[in-house]
């Protein structure tokens, strides 16, 4: 398939419906073709398949797979497609990998089989940025869960201890990667700490509070912000468990996160971190 063929995609699910439509003869002929052959063959030979080897019945269903496997490609060309158009729009590159063992943000330390799904990155108000969709999985077997994430990374001219600002109705964590024996214990304002977790490590306090200023806080409020965000090494990165569909919805988030940024890069850029003694500014394990 041709990323190119699908027009100009604002929306991936009303693009993906609209394809659909284009292709429905052809699908509910195929639709009809597997559904004779999976019912044809279970009448006729499936007794005697199974006399032969319980699996052999499979061949009945594979039609099915292939049908559904067929629309999963779709899917993704057009979501592929979605991400260049935003890479030409914003004039950006498009990403199609990234090396996340160089990452230092816990949400990269948690799991495996970890891939950038679709990215780009360019310049957004004159600080270096990379959106992208994150997919890992914890776990292996029948226990084993995928979790897919869109990830906004910002890099700034100044250095600064690794925060942790956890958005407690988010349906994943990454806390199990935490230290806890070196957690600063700070004081937030009320408001605030009934919608996060705040993660600083110890002895790093007053540069966590020239980052987190009460204007901070209230602009976190004020956006309905819901982003868990790490502050590590010259970086800010926030993410969520979602993926945007519209470039109505993307558009949405960036001047969300436009705001917050205006708030925060001047301190961001300004600060230069310096290790207290051997105590780690770190969070991780």
């Amino acid at each position: 398939m041709n990323e190119r063929d699908y027009g100009k995609v604002t929306n991936i699910r009303q693009t993906f419906i609209i394809e659909l439509k284009k292709r429905s003869k052809k699908i509910m002929f195929w639709g009809l073709l597997t559904l004779v052959w999976t019912v044809g063959g279970i009448y006729f030979f499936g007794t005697t398949l199974f006399a032969i080897h319980e699996d052999l019945p499979f061949i009945f269903i594979l039609p099915w797979i292939g049908l559904v496997t067929w629309f999963a490609i779709l899917y993704a060309d057009i979501r592929k497609t979605f991400w260049i158009q935003l890479a030409e729009k914003y004039k950006w590159r498009y990403d199609v990998s990234k090396n996340f063992r160089e990452e230092k943000a816990l949400v990269f330390q948690a799991g495996h089989s970890k891939y950038l799904i679709n990215g780009i990155s360019g310049v957004f108000n004159e600080h270096p940025f990379h959106i992208y969709e994150y997919q890992y999985s914890i776990g292996h077997g029948k226990g084993k869960q995928d979790f897919v994430l869109t990830i906004f990374e910002a890099r700034f001219k100044g250095t600064f201890p690794h925060l942790y600002l956890d958005y407690k109705d988010n349906s994943y964590s990454t806390k199990s990667e935490i230290n806890s024996s070196l957690l600063a214990r700070l004081s937030l304002p009320t408001e605030f700490e009934n919608k996060f977790k705040f993660y600083s490590p110890k002895e790093y306090e007053i540069e966590t509070l020239e980052i987190f200023t009460p204007d901070v806080f209230e602009h976190l409020i004020d956006l309905g912000w819901n982003y868990d965000m790490e502050f590590v090494g010259g970086e800010l990165v926030m993410y969520r468990k979602v993926l945007l569909n519209s470039l109505v919805e993307l558009e949405a988030e960036l001047l969300k996160i436009e705001k917050i940024l205006e708030v925060l890069a001047p301190k961001l850029n300004r600060l230069k971190l310096t290790q207290i003694g051997d105590i780690s500014p770190s969070l991780g394990k």
